[in-house]
């Protein structure tokens, strides 16, 4: 009898009991945190490795799932979006070791749909977006206004503002119940929208309104932000001299700004001097934001590898307690060698039992080294993923920087064919840049989504081209295409140069004009792309063929079709001129959404 009541005692002290903690400070402590990620995120920060330190010896499952909600709405408003995925996995997680409630299950279902949306299909966002508004708890006010915001932002980026300010005047009716910080938040959101709406007028009387309650409530960091939007909107209607002033009072006061606030302004600022065509002033401030959005991806690397680290410390520590809880496994086997002695059948089945143990200890370890290996190589990806996001990030800052040379060099060049060279320079570089742009910006950095590319690439062209005071139509039609860097710089240089050449050339006796371009995959073809520029101009009446011409431009076109092998075909009957492209890339360098 005694010896089974001390099998018994020593089973169960192997298992630690759960520190309890204080439900309601912890709450409190969460309330707190998220006022400060609207006033005040570098507090908010500080707080957030505050509770993660706090808590993290409780090793309760729950906290650290609602520390890690927390943390996914943080790094979405810095724009760490490789942060937010690791996070968001980590959320899921935590649901294997306890029996999530349905309206924490809410937060993690809206921010994970606002991530896998990314700003670009606002229709299946406005979709989960409702279905967590309807099915959330409705006193749970705080998530029922982000599913608010949300809405309001996805049909005010489709263009439908009278939904979205229904969404906006509901988000106003459930902040009347709520603090101070929250009023602010939905005062900066109705600003946005109106002024994407046009409606300045009201625009500017939100941002006031969350200036004013900045001030009052001496949210320094809130205001600066106020400040950054109200300069930004007068800007951008024109109104310099009303606009300069803000910025002014936010570089005065650059310590009590975010350094996502300051980089907003220094581009502002860029645009402001470039506008009053102060060219050392503009390229004094493009170094300035580059600077800026340098310091802001390191802060995200350190945040990444941060995380990593003390995620690897948790394995670590798990590993310890394993080994612990090992050798306590070890003592109960001797006390159970001990009770089983006392029979020659019970020793057998002990012998039995024994071994089959030993085999699934191995296959365990066997189990825990895979892990250990599969956890190295996705912390080694991840880091290869960011490391190649940074290197096309500074690629793209440095093109910038040799783009704003050559604009200030061209200041002291008054030959007109000099000017035209190096016009043309600017808008290559440009393009290269791009691309560049695209690779850091999207989730898979080995790949350029070609209809974003081309899209922006038109639109960076058309205002390039502005000063020709003409009205062109550029009808686009191009698949979702994902295409490899060593295809995307061609197939984009070709359509800069083809698009320049019919800006240029095709309407010099006509006010308006259209130009199509189309990029499309056939798969029954060997040659499985195709690629149109046509314009409805004059057409082309040279003596040569046009990729015979003796043009810098004509040059780079050729250089680009032989380096993609592909054939072509003049479309110059009837009115107008184009060029028909086919070319040949394996599945090794596209990707077809």
């Amino acid at each position: 009898m005694l010896l089974a009541f001390l099998f018994i005692h020593c089973t169960f002290s192997g298992f630690s009991q759960q520190k309890k903690y204080d439900h309601e400070q912890f709450n409190r402590e969460i309330q707190r945190l998220r006022e400060e990620m609207i006033v005040d995120i570098s507090k908010a920060n500080e707080t957030l490795r505050f509770l993660d330190n706090k808590y993290s010896h409780f090793h309760n499952a729950e906290i650290n799932y609602s520390i890690t909600i927390k943390k996914i709405k943080f790094f979405s408003a810095y724009g760490d979006y490789a942060r937010v995925k690791f996070e968001i996995n980590k959320a899921k997680r935590f649901q294997f070791f306890f029996k999530v409630k349905k309206q924490d299950k809410l937060y993690l279902d809206l921010y994970s749909a606002v991530y896998e949306s990314l700003g670009q299909d606002y229709d299946v966002l406005i979709e989960k977006a409702t279905k967590i508004l309807n099915e959330s708890n409705k006193s749970d006010k705080y998530l029922l206004l982000q599913c608010r915001l949300v809405l309001a932002n996805c049909y005010s980026e489709k263009g439908a503002f009278d939904k979205a300010m229904v969404q906006i005047a509901a988000a106003k009716e459930l902040v009347t119940k709520m603090s101070a910080p929250y009023s602010f938040q939905v005062a900066n959101s109705a600003g946005q929208v109106y002024f994407f709406n046009n409606d300045i007028g009201k625009a500017l009387k939100e941002f006031r309104f969350a200036k004013n309650l900045a001030r009052f409530n001496h949210w320094k960091f809130a205001e600066q932000y106020a400040n950054a939007s109200l300069g930004e909107i007068y800007l951008y209607t024109n109104q310099l001299d009303l606009a300069k002033p803000y910025f002014d009072k936010v570089l005065k006061n650059e310590k009590s700004t975010e350094l996502r606030d300051l980089f907003q302004v220094y581009g502002c600022l860029e645009h402001y001097y470039e506008l009053k065509n102060n060219m050392d002033s503009m390229y004094y401030f493009s170094v300035k934001r580059n600077e800026v959005d340098d310091l802001l991806e390191n802060l995200r690397s350190e945040n990444l590898v941060f995380e990593l680290e003390k995620d690897f410390q948790t394995e670590s520590n798990q590993y310890l307690l394993e080994e612990e809880r090992g050798k306590n496994q070890q003592l109960r086997l001797i006390l159970i060698l001990i009770l089983m002695s006392i029979v020659v059948i019970i020793s057998i089945s002990y012998l039995f039992i024994r071994q089959k143990s030993d085999s699934n200890r191995v296959l365990q370890l066997q189990k825990e080294e895979i892990d250990d290996k599969n956890k190295e190589i996705s912390n080694a990806l991840a880091m290869k993923e960011s490391l190649l996001k940074e290197i096309h990030h500074r690629v793209k800052n440095n093109l910038q920087v040799v783009s704003s040379i050559l604009n200030l060099q061209s200041r002291n060049v008054h030959d007109e064919e000099a000017l035209r060279i190096l016009e043309e320079g600017k808008e290559r570089i440009r393009a290269i840049a791009l691309i560049h742009n695209q690779l850091h910006l999207n989730n898979d950095s080995a790949y350029v989504e070609m209809g974003a590319y081309l899209n922006k690439l038109i639109s960076q062209m058309g205002e390039s081209f502005s000063s020709y005071n003409k009205h062109i139509e550029v009808i686009v039609n191009v698949e979702e295409i994902n295409l490899a860097i060593d295809y995307a710089v061609p197939v984009g240089l070709i359509m800069c140069e083809l698009l320049s050449n019919s800006y240029k050339h095709a309407f010099a006796k006509r006010q308006e004009g259209i130009i199509e371009i189309a990029l499309k995959n056939n798969p029954e073809k060997s040659l499985n792309y195709e690629l149109l520029v046509k314009d409805n101009g004059i057409g082309y009446k040279g003596k040569t063929e046009f990729l015979e011409q003796s043009s810098t431009g004509v040059e780079i076109i050729s250089a680009f079709i032989q380096q993609l092998d592909a054939d072509y075909t003049y479309l110059n009957s009837g009115e107008g001129f184009g060029l028909f492209i086919e070319f040949a890339i394996d599945e090794r360098h596209s990707k077809l959404n």
